[in-house]
């Protein structure tokens, strides 16, 4: 009998080693936790597996319903560790092309990369915020804004500005006072800083001569 019940202990450890299940809770607190609906029980709650988490750490935890592989040190689940991502049917991968590394998020917001077009795609997203404490270099033959852009600070360029007004007959407005030093102020083909009115006088000449 003793045998025996060592025998079905065992068995029941080997079966612990390694098991499927679903993530039935998450506690994002510290440390962080889940619980896993496997084999008909619910576990106590045990640590995922993050990409990273030295001096290089990563935050992606699981979310509910998310098929998991629950790996169980010498087969007790009490001792488990959870490794996240699994796929399912009810939880598909947002792409099936053997071309594109893709992430999607629980609000619709994507990232997509195509390595055989080259095409970086990020899209539903509602704000984003690039914070750089010395400089930032975007490097490109061509870029496009599409709606409006605000520059907050000195706005500079080199290699000459050129542009036209929007629809509806949208033109440009600037308000404060202009500098301009160096070469010639031209307007519809009116070289201003030099133009002559001819025989317009300065302010305070024109009365020169009246009696």
């Amino acid at each position: 009998m003793a045998g025996m019940d060592s025998t079905t202990e065992l068995a029941r450890l080997i079966e612990n080693l390694i098991r499927l299940g679903t993530v039935a809770e998450v506690d994002t607190g510290t440390p962080p936790r889940v619980r896993i609906a496997t084999g008909g029980i619910t576990t106590d709650w045990l640590p995922w597996l993050e990409r990273r988490a030295g001096a290089t750490r990563t935050w992606n935890p699981p979310t509910v319903g998310e098929q998991v592989v629950m790996l169980c040190p010498s087969g007790e689940p009490r001792n488990g560790v959870i490794l996240a991502g699994l796929p399912s049917d009810a939880r598909d991968v947002p792409s099936h092309s053997a071309d594109e590394t893709v992430a999607l998020y629980p609000d619709g917001a994507i990232t997509r990369y195509n390595h055989a077009s080259g095409a970086l795609e990020v899209s539903g997203v509602k704000t984003v915020l690039l914070r750089a404490g010395q400089q930032v270099v975007v490097e490109c033959p061509q870029t496009t804004f599409k709606g409006k852009v605000t520059v907050e600070g000195l706005f500079s360029y080199q290699g000459g500005m050129s542009g036209e007004g929007g629809s509806g007959g949208a033109g440009t407005q600037i308000r404060g006072n202009i500098t301009h030093t160096g070469g010639s102020l031209s307007s519809n083909g009116v070289v201003l800083d030099s133009h002559d009115h001819g025989g317009v006088l300065r302010g305070g000449d024109w009365t020169e001569g009246i009696q």
